[in-house]
């Protein structure tokens, strides 16, 4: 055998340089032609539990696509047998590595739900949470997965106060909760943008009041004031002009109060002068 394999290393030597790369891309054509006819008689004739067998040496081995094909033949078979837990948890993982985050995320909480006694119940639970963080869309779009993401997280705190997780989890709970104030900062900030200054007022007062330590605050306080202005300014004269230039200066007066060195201090100063004229003006009528 020695002898041969001495003889067939020489031949290779000897063997022009077009000719040698011919030779080793026909072994690789075999072996991956192999390689494919034994995946695909496994999948005809194999056994449940030989793919499954198989199918966690493909997810070992990176070779995700073969693992999923398998695993998702095999779990609706295994269903009620021992087998099935541990098929499900590698189809979960399967999907994780293949960044498939909502796939992940749902077969992660369909583990969990379905094995609720399971060793890897806290770690599936957590996985679920992951997938939905890593699935979560830019602020400016639909944040369906954040709101999941959120409510999954406070169900595993309350059930795992002392996670190995609870760093991960405290940071996950930050960002989110950054990109929602985000979003509803701008959402309030839209309404003011296109002259809605009604529907603007009450948006930056949801802000406000929902987001009390926000970053945005000194431009959410001076921007509901500037809102309020325009508003009673834009108003029929009578009844309800004067409220509402009444309501402005009660904006501006949180407002000073709370930003006593706001950068927009001097343009507020201005429409708070506008205000008080509009009011004597109005009252001397």
């Amino acid at each position: 055998m020695n002898c041969i394999n001495k003889n067939h290393f020489v031949y290779l030597q000897a063997m022009p340089l077009k000719r040698l790369f011919a030779y080793f891309i026909c072994i690789l054509i075999i072996t991956l032609h192999t390689s494919c006819s034994d995946f695909s008689r496994l999948q005809k004739t194999g056994t449940p539990e030989e793919k499954l067998a198989k199918a966690i040496e493909y997810y070992n081995e990176g070779e995700t696509y073969k693992a999923g094909v398998l695993l998702e033949d095999i779990s609706p078979i295994l269903k009620g047998k021992a087998e099935a837990e541990q098929a499900l948890y590698y189809l979960a993982n399967n999907y994780y590595k293949q960044k498939q985050y909502i796939m992940s995320a749902f077969y992660f909480k369909d583990f969990y739900l379905t094995y609720p006694r399971s060793k890897f119940v806290e770690e599936t639970m957590y996985m679920h949470i992951y997938s939905l963080y890593l699935s979560s869309a830019e602020y400016n779009l639909d944040q369906q997965s954040t709101y999941e993401c959120l409510k999954a997280l406070a169900v595993f705190s309350t059930r795992y106060p002392n996670t190995t997780y609870l760093k991960e989890c405290e940071l996950i709970y930050t960002e989110l909760n950054t990109k929602l104030m985000h979003k509803a900062y701008e959402h309030s900030m839209i309404y003011h943008k296109v002259g809605n200054y009604k529907s603007a007022v009450v948006a930056i007062s949801n802000f406000i009041n929902d987001y009390a330590n926000s970053p945005y605050l000194d431009k959410s306080y001076y921007t509901r004031f500037e809102a309020q202005y325009h508003l009673a300014k834009n108003s029929v004269h009578g009844k309800i002009q004067l409220e509402r230039y009444y309501q402005a200066i009660e904006y501006y007066q949180l407002y000073v109060d709370k930003f006593p060195d706001s950068k927009h201090k001097k343009i507020s100063n201005e429409y708070y002068d506008k205000t008080v004229k509009a009011l004597e003006e109005l009252n001397s009528k």
